[in-house]
């Protein structure tokens, strides 16, 4: 069973990474990008923290931090554990633009993790505030894409970036409670 889920996952990763355009090349590049993820993580934070809650403003940052933190660690912490190669390290010819093999292991991918933990709890924290969700649904394209790229730029196999996924929207889950809990009980004081 296992080997036919690596297959499976080796046959994905080839399709995703050898299909390219120069459109999309630099696109995703940029999605990898640590710089690119601090505009899209501070605009999101100007559009709802800042104009819906000026207040709480430091409880949103600290969670955003929390779940960085917690989502980068336990990635960490996991392919260390797993110790399952990337893609880039295991198979011949894989394609990647502007960009080197980086760690040796990819199982999960932190990327994803850190994505979806931070657009997850953002879409916990708001949905019910906002009277328009598309700014949250777009946090989960950023999301979703970003997770796409690291496939594509050759980084991760696509099983990295699903369970990078569940891994961050694990710890969303728990810092949304977190941070929620703790609202309830600054207000009642």
């Amino acid at each position: 069973m296992l080997e036919t889920l690596k297959k499976i996952d080796t046959q994905w990763f080839l399709w995703i990474n050898s299909h390219h355009t120069t459109a999309l090349d630099w696109t995703m590049w940029t999605l990898s990008q640590h710089w690119s993820w601090a505009v899209v993580i501070v605009l999101a934070f100007m559009l709802l923290t800042l104009r819906k809650e000026p207040r709480r403003w430091w409880l949103v940052a600290v969670g955003i931090v929390l779940c960085f933190l917690l989502a980068d660690q336990g990635s960490v912490l996991i392919k260390d554990t797993v110790c399952r190669l990337r893609p880039c390290h295991a198979l011949e010819d894989v394609r990647m633009f502007r960009t080197h093999c980086g760690g040796q292991y990819g199982f999960v991918s932190s990327h994803a993790a850190n994505a979806f933990a931070v657009a997850l709890f953002l879409v916990l924290r708001y949905w019910k505030r906002l009277k328009r969700q598309w700014l949250l649904l777009l946090l989960i394209v950023w999301a979703l894409a970003t997770s796409y790229s690291r496939a594509y730029l050759g980084k991760h196999y696509p099983g990295d970036l699903v369970c990078g996924a569940i891994l961050g929207c694990i710890i969303a889950l728990i810092v949304w409670w977190l941070t929620d809990t703790t609202e309830k009980k600054v207000a009642q004081m």
